[in-house]
């Protein structure tokens, strides 16, 4: 039996990588990836006890960390109501161009969309497509089968397809 550091040291040895990509993901911003990635590890520090073994270390510690992200998503959209009742606005893209204000336009639409899946599937096309994991961690690191993730990332792709028709349609 390895003793907690060495499980840790072996974690962050191996697969950082991916946790960084797994949350850059879920959060886009660099330095909240940073601040997800650090919490989820120090959780799980404290938390180390009561991981029981049912499941690799590196999926209980990225199971972690997809919670983290979302409670920090969650803390943001509470600021950003609360930034928009003063009637604060960001203005970050005052000063691009006009190609570079449509491009960004596109990209705020498919987050957006993203954003608006169920969180079901918006953690399955994270974690299962765009995290870099094999199949059955990703599975395993959303509780379910391969099948079932392959389902949930099927029907997420069906709702983001029917989601950007729906705004190409109503903008033209």
């Amino acid at each position: 039996m390895e003793t907690r550091e060495q499980a840790f040291e072996q974690l962050i040895d191996e697969k950082l990588g991916l946790l960084r990509g797994t949350a850059m993901r879920i959060l886009g911003n660099p330095a909240d990836v940073d601040d997800a990635v650090q919490a989820a590890l120090m959780l799980a520090w404290r938390k180390f006890a009561g991981y029981r073994g049912q499941s690799e270390f590196a999926t209980w510690v990225t199971r972690i960390l997809i919670n983290e992200c979302y409670d920090m998503v969650r803390d943001r959209a509470r600021e950003q109501e609360v930034l928009a009742d003063y009637g604060e606005t960001g203005g970050a893209n005052a000063a691009v161009s006009e190609e570079e204000a449509e491009e960004v336009s596109l990209l705020d639409r498919l987050e957006d969309a993203v954003a608006r899946l169920p969180k079901l599937y918006r953690e399955s096309l994270s974690v299962g497509v765009l995290s870099g994991y094999s199949p059955d961690e990703a599975a395993a690191m959303l509780g379910c089968s391969r099948n079932t993730l392959y389902q949930r990332i099927h029907k997420a792709k069906q709702l983001l397809s029917q989601s950007i028709r729906e705004v190409s349609y109503e903008q033209a």
